[in-house]
C-alpha cells in the first residue's frame, strides 16, 4: 500500500515532463500502477489519470498531452492493442464501464462517458439528483473523429467511423460510416 502511495505522489512531478524523458519516466511508474498491462504505452505531458487500479490497457497505447482518463469509484477501463486517444480528450468511467477492442483511435477533443447526471424531478436541482451508469463499448477497428461525444449505454460496431463532431446516444451498427448531432447513418462502408 505505501509503495503505491508513494508511486502516486511521484505522479505529481513526473506529469508535466516534455520529451522522450518524460515518457519514459512515466512508463516505468505508471506501469506499475495499471491493473494489467499487456505491452508498451506512451503517455503525454499532463495526462490525467485517476483509478489506475480499474484500467487495463493491452500493448500500443497513445495517450496524447492533456487527456483525462478516469475510471476511480469503481469504474473500469478495458483498451485492446495498438490505440491512440489524441490531445485533450477523455475516457470517464466514474462508476461506469468502458471497454474498446484493438486498433482504435480517438481523435483530439472527444469526451467518452459513462455516465450521466439523473434530472427526473425538475423540483430538485439536478446536481442533487445523482448519476445513472452504464457502459461504452467500442468494438475492433473503430475511428472517432474529432469532438465527438459518445454517451453511456452506446455500442459503436466493428470498422466504424464517427465523423467529427458527432453525439453519439444510441448503438451503430458494424460498418457504419455516421455523422450529426444525434449521429445518424450516413453510408455503410460494407
Amino acid at each position: 500500500m505505501m509503495k503505491k502511495i508513494y508511486l502516486l505522489l511521484l505522479t505529481i512531478f513526473i506529469v508535466p515532463i516534455p520529451t522522450f524523458f518524460g515518457e519514459k519516466l512515466r512508463y516505468f511508474l505508471y506501469k506499475k500502477l495499471f491493473k494489467n498491462v499487456k505491452g508498451s504505452f506512451k503517455i503525454g505531458k499532463h495526462v490525467n489519470i485517476m483509478g489506475f487500479e480499474n484500467i487495463e490497457i493491452g500493448s500500443n497505447i497513445y495517450f496524447a498531452d492533456y487527456s483525462q482518463v478516469f475510471a476511480h469509484d469503481n469504474g473500469f477501463i478495458k483498451i485492446g492493442d495498438n490505440f491512440g486517444m489524441n490531445y485533450n480528450s477523455q475516457l470517464g468511467a466514474s462508476f461506469g464501464k468502458i471497454v474498446i477492442g484493438n486498433n482504435c483511435a480517438i481523435a483530439s477533443n472527444c469526451v467518452l462517458r459513462a455516465s450521466n447526471h439523473n434530472f427526473e424531478n425538475p423540483d430538485i436541482p439536478f446536481r442533487e439528483q445523482g448519476h445513472n451508469y452504464g457502459e461504452i463499448i467500442i468494438e475492433d477497428d473503430v475511428w472517432i473523429a474529432s469532438n465527438c461525444v459518445i454517451t453511456a449505454n452506446t455500442k459503436i460496431g466493428y470498422s466504424s467511423i464517427i465523423g467529427a463532431g458527432s453525439v453519439v446516444t444510441k448503438d451503430i451498427e458494424p460498418y457504419s460510416i455516421v455523422g450529426g448531432v444525434p449521429a445518424k447513418l450516413i453510408k455503410k462502408r460494407k
